[in-house]
């Protein structure tokens, strides 16, 4: 047979005329034949299976990895992708898969398989694949997922650090529907501040429906410690958290005299009580104090507009922030508007840079409004100016602070420790080679108290507080034409630059030792080469503005809360002066 195949071969092989239309046939079905086995060899031949540390060896290339399914997000862009990203960890490391025209997945912790092609782009390095196969498992694979309570957590947090888990609890604030990234607390009562135990719990894709804060809910995730923050957290998926649609939302009444801690019921739904006027450039609810909030009424609230206009109203709505006209509006149509935005923590705009600093970087256009707290003082400006926010109003165990540029002017100072409610968007900074926070625009909120300085302290100490308000203890002094405020009995002092007409220096009050209020500032001392304090703005405490300092009525046995103690007419003051 071998050489009659021999025979074949050769004369396939000779220039004979004859057999050329023959031999062309045949080498044609050879190499039809070639190409098959090639295809059949392509498609079952089986990836290789490779450990997340070692994919830098198969770059441009399909490997399988075995892993656990701990994290995954759906269009992580918010850009409309048919895409998922899910973070797989086999022990050896973690890896993103960039799936597209994904299908079904399994709960968090299950343990996967997934197929993509190994790609590196400027030092980053991921798995991409397309369709429904690229994530495989097994019923075994899924994760028999304990259910424990908060305090269970709370005794051992340990025992459980990497673990499959499953909470029930109840919502510290509300969650947003479109938000793929989020944060919040789940708490053990459905009033945040009545909670005995809380977990913080961190949402790594949206959920589709609005969560109402208090709402109860179960959630199933893997507990982790997050040593930036130093707390324990657990990872859950927005599309998992099941909802007790049993169990009743209590819905607060916002307090008109309040309206600087409305932030903390940003995006929930809220009732609002007040006079309701309408008007050609929109509805307004009037309330006894604070500014109008804006209306968007539902289309039913439109059919009943003639017959409430000017009525006592009591609404409904979800509490939202209209960056178009820099206001808080109540939302009863629940319309999608790119101007409506439910505030968010800057905790979580923290986080998100944290995490995924690259996609916050991505769309620069992107805006974000977050409530936040400043850092430092910052004084009026003609110009815009560097600052940073932070994410609690006093310095804590593990705060963190972001680069901010604020626009100006301003016709006041911004305080450390104040609240504020920014519209901002990420951009990278050249010049720091870090990632900054722009304000577009902002709404200011409670300042806080200012600070009591001792003279103890000493100059260092006083160092944190400069620029703030500031309170302490002096004896106003004279020296030159010079002011100076002195430590009684010492020989400490700091210059003091006091306001128009103030009431800290006229003879009633000079040569008392008194609790002055002003501004702490540095400055140069020309004589001496050096820098000084200054208590710039300053007066002593006046608390009903009668003239008379709260020192001088506490020892002159009046009352600081009125004009007129006794009530006959004449002011506290001038009774004081009558008794001089």
């Amino acid at each position: 047979m071998a050489d009659g195949l021999k025979g074949f071969l050769a004369r396939l092989s000779t220039d004979d005329p004859e057999t050329n239309g023959p031999r062309l046939w045949v080498m044609f079905a050879i190499s039809l034949f070639l190409v098959a086995t090639l295809n059949w060899y392509a498609m079952v031949r089986e990836p290789s299976i490779v450990d997340v540390d070692e994919l830098t060896d198969y770059i441009n290339e399909v490997v399988k990895v075995e892993g656990q399914l701990i994290s995954w997000v759906e269009d992580p862009y918010n850009s409309g992708d048919d895409r998922l990203d899910a973070i797989i960890d086999d022990g050896t490391g973690v890896v993103e898969l960039r799936w597209y025209r994904p299908a079904e997945l399994p709960p968090i912790g299950t343990n996967v398989t997934v197929i993509g092609d190994v790609i590196e782009y400027e030092g980053r390095m991921w798995l991409q694949a397309l369709g429904a196969g690229a994530m495989n498992w097994d019923k075994d694979d899924i994760p028999n997922a304990p259910l424990l309570s908060i305090s269970d957590v709370a005794i051992e947090p340990e025992a459980y650090d990497g673990e499959v888990i499953q909470l029930t609890g109840f919502l510290s604030e509300s969650i947003a529907p479109d938000v793929s990234f989020n944060s919040a607390y789940l708490g053990d009562h459905p009033t945040y501040g009545n909670s005995e135990h809380q977990m913080h719990m961190t949402m790594h894709s949206s959920t589709g429906e609005w969560i109402e804060s208090g709402s109860k809910v179960t959630v199933q995730g893997i507990l982790s410690y997050q040593q930036r923050d130093l707390r324990w957290s657990i990872h859950v998926q927005g599309p998992e958290i099941l909802l007790d649609r049993n169990h009743p939302v209590e819905i607060p009444l916002l307090d008109w005299a309040g309206q600087s801690t409305w932030m903390y019921q940003a995006g929930s739904t809220v009732d609002v009580a007040g006079i309701l006027s309408i008007e050609e450039e929109g509805w307004w609810l009037s309330g006894s104090a604070g500014s109008p909030l804006c209306v968007l009424p539902s289309d039913e609230d439109m059919s009943n507009a003639e017959q409430w206009d000017g009525l006592a109203i009591q609404m409904r709505g979800r509490l939202v922030w209209n960056t178009a006209i820099s206001s808080w509006c109540l939302d009863k149509g629940g319309s999608v508007n790119t101007d409506l935005t439910a505030t968010s923590s800057i905790d979580d705009l923290l986080l998100l840079l944290s995490a995924n600093p690259s996609a916050a970087l991505e769309d620069s256009s992107k805006r974000y409004v977050v409530s936040a707290y400043m850092k430092y003082s910052l004084e009026p400006s003609v110009e815009d100016e560097g600052s940073y926010f932070v994410d609690s109003p006093g310095y804590t165990p593990g705060w963190t602070s972001i680069a901010v540029t604020i626009p100006g002017p301003r016709s006041s100072w911004l305080e450390a420790g104040q609240e504020i409610i920014a519209n901002v968007s990420v951009a990278w900074d050249d010049e720091n080679m870090r990632a900054e926070l722009l304000v577009h625009e902002y709404s200011e909120g409670q300042k806080a108290n200012p600070m009591n300085l001792l003279w103890s302290d000493g100059a260092t100490n006083w160092g944190y507080d400069k620029n703030k308000i500031v309170r302490i203890n002096g004896l106003a002094e004279e020296e030159n034409g010079t002011w100076y405020l002195s430590e009684p009995g010492s020989e400490k002092r700091i210059l003091l630059q006091t306001v128009n007409n103030c009431i800290g220096l006229d003879e009633l009050h000079v040569g008392t030792a008194m609790t002055w209020e002003g501004r702490l500032r540095q400055v140069e001392d020309s004589s001496s080469l050096s820098m000084v304090y200054t208590l710039n703005d300053a007066d002593v405490d006046d608390n009903d503005n009668d003239g008379l300092s709260d020192a001088l009525e506490s020892a002159f046995g009046t009352s600081s809360n009125s004009e007129d103690t006794d009530g006959d007419g004449t002011s506290d003051r001038q009774e004081y002066i009558d008794q001089s």
